[in-house]
């Protein structure tokens, strides 16, 4: 019995060894848990080298700032080749600011401008005028023509050159220039067209005063003694005595106030019923028609640009003073335009657009033209007073010409206006 009973359980602890050994057998992956794996996942947290070729996620930002330096690289290359080359030295060189003309003779009646050379343009000398006024030159590209003295710089004596002598046109062409029209002596006054005379013919025809003349213009013209000392007879002739026949025979008209010009008036207030004289004008008559209704004249003297230049366009400019010669045309009345002098500080650009302008009507209509910009910018400040706007006069009101006009503007008009009246008396007569 004993011996059953211990057989019993040395069978019952063999039984649960082999049972506990089959279990263990069955979970053999368990077992390496512990070793192989932990090393494994220690090596994956640990942090993966950067390679050599990483670039920071900002890269786009940045690139485009090295962009323009890459770009700004070719800066060096800016500077021009030429200028490692001397320039050749002429005779002379353009020194005026805004350059200067070149033209195909001695005269801004050589219109239009072969060409503007410009600022520090290296010149060759090849003749001169008889004055040295007017220099031919030739340039190093090959262009040749004239230029005014006063707009270049001498390196050699003139007199050395050849003197040439080349008649001046007797009428202007229609030109724009982009400097001042320069001459070296005032325009000897010409004939007169057979337009112009036809239209003094009927005029006549029709009533008008073949000894009167009106003034049209702004305050130039109407608060300026202009004409003032044949009117009064404070004047010597001088050399000029062949002009007294004329004073003579426009004398009413010398000193009479018109109701065409005004301190008030530009070119379109000519035109304007607004600013007629209530007092002596018509409903709906402007200054012009009054003045023309009035005084039946056979000629007028019209000189107006200073204020429009600084009111209106070219364009507009234009067109006014086209419909006011064309409305004295209409009044068998002779319009004589006269170009205005101006000081270079004063709406130079301007001045010379709208004098050109005034040349341009004047040739179109074939009437005749008072130059008086171009003489008056051989006199001291262009001709024009210390305001920069009227034409510059001498204290007394006595006038000397062969003297005062080479010193004022208002003293060159008068004279040169004279002159253009004895053109039309003896034209016409």
């Amino acid at each position: 019995m004993l011996l059953r009973s211990i057989f019993t359980v040395t069978l019952f602890l063999l039984s649960a060894a082999c049972q506990t050994r089959m279990s263990m057998s069955q979970l053999p992956t368990l077992a390496a848990l512990p070793v192989t794996p932990i090393t494994t996942e220690t090596a994956t947290l640990s942090p993966t080298p950067l390679p050599a070729t990483w670039t920071p996620t900002d890269t786009p930002t940045t690139t485009p700032t090295s962009t323009p330096t890459v770009t700004h690289t070719p800066t060096i290359t800016l500077t021009p080749t030429a200028s490692l080359t001397a320039t050749p030295m002429g005779d002379a060189r353009v020194s005026g600011e805004k350059g200067v003309n070149l033209r195909t003779g001695p005269s801004t009646r050589f219109t239009p401008a072969i060409a503007l050379l410009e600022t520090d343009l290296e010149l060759i000398l090849t003749a001169r005028t008889a004055n040295s006024q007017w220099f031919e030159v030739q340039t190093f590209d090959g262009r040749t023509g004239w230029v005014y003295s006063d707009l270049i710089e001498l390196r050699i004596d003139p007199d050395n050159l050849a003197v040439r002598n080349i008649a001046t046109p007797t009428s202007p062409a229609p030109a724009i220039v982009d400097i001042p029209p320069i001459d070296d002596a005032p325009p000897v006054a010409g004939s007169i067209s057979q337009r112009a005379i036809q239209i003094y013919r009927q005029g006549i025809q029709r009533g008008n005063n073949p000894a009167a003349f009106s003034k049209v213009g702004d305050s130039i013209t109407a608060n300026q003694p202009f004409l003032a000392a044949f009117a009064s007879g404070k004047y010597d002739l001088a050399s000029y005595g062949y002009l007294q026949s004329t004073i003579e025979y426009y004398q009413a008209s010398f000193g009479r106030t018109s109701l065409a010009a005004s301190n008030a008036f530009n070119a379109a207030a000519v035109l304007s019923s607004i600013w007629a004289d209530p007092n002596a004008c018509q409903p709906n008559e402007s200054p012009l028609e009054c003045e023309f209704r009035i005084h039946r004249p056979s000629i007028a003297i019209i000189m107006l640009g200073s204020v429009d230049m600084q009111l209106y366009s070219d364009t507009e400019f234009e067109a006014y003073m086209t419909d006011i010669v064309q409305q004295t045309m209409s009044a068998g009345v002779i319009p004589v335009l006269t170009t205005f002098p101006n000081r270079e500080d004063f709406h130079w650009h301007e001045s010379v657009v709208f004098n050109d302008i005034l040349r341009r009507i004047a040739s179109n209509e074939q009437m005749p033209l008072i130059e008086l910009r171009d003489p008056a910018l051989a006199l001291p400040d262009n001709g024009v007073g210390p305001d920069k706007f009227h034409l510059s006069q001498k204290d007394s009101d006595q006038m000397i010409l062969n003297l005062d006009e080479h010193q004022w503007g208002l003293t060159l008009r008068d004279l040169l206006t004279l002159q253009m009246l004895d053109t039309i008396r003896r034209s016409v007569g």
